[in-house]
């Protein structure tokens, strides 16, 4: 008779709806576990968790690894060559160009402790914008 559906058919239809929906599930469970275990995986230095300060900063002590190829958080870092360093301001020449003034607030961290910024001395500035100025809770000097 057409147009009946007969038993057959519908056990059918809701096997594969029941069959489908615990696909789903088990790509879901396999997803979670997956983003859960990847962390193993990583090495230690890559696991390492960086505390934040005040206005959610990264309180970075070294130097990272990415920034030497230019990956890092451009809301919280500058990476540059020092270009000019007076009492509570110092001037980053960018890799684009840009020649950005920096002010350095009481209590900024210079590391390595008891070095002074020089001129065209690669620099890491830890901080945030406020009113359009960067504010450095960090600066981080290399060779």
């Amino acid at each position: 008779m057409r147009g009946s559906v007969g038993i057959a058919d519908k056990v059918t239809h809701s096997m594969s709806w029941r069959n489908i929906r615990n696909m789903k599930f088990q790509s879901s469970a396999l997803a979670v576990l997956l983003a859960m275990s990847s962390g193993a995986l990583l090495p230690a230095s890559a696991r390492e968790v960086v505390p934040y300060g005040p206005h959610h900063v990264p309180l970075y002590h070294s130097w990272q690894p990415g920034w030497d190829a230019y990956r890092f958080d451009h809301r919280h870092v500058i990476l540059g060559r020092v270009a000019k360093f007076a009492p509570y301001r110092l001037t980053v020449a960018r890799r684009d160009g840009v020649v950005q003034p920096i002010d350095l607030k009481k209590g900024t961290v210079i590391l390595p402790t008891g070095a002074t910024p020089t001129a065209t001395q690669r620099v890491a500035v830890i901080g945030y914008y406020s009113k359009g100025t960067f504010i450095a809770n960090r600066v981080l000097l290399r060779n």
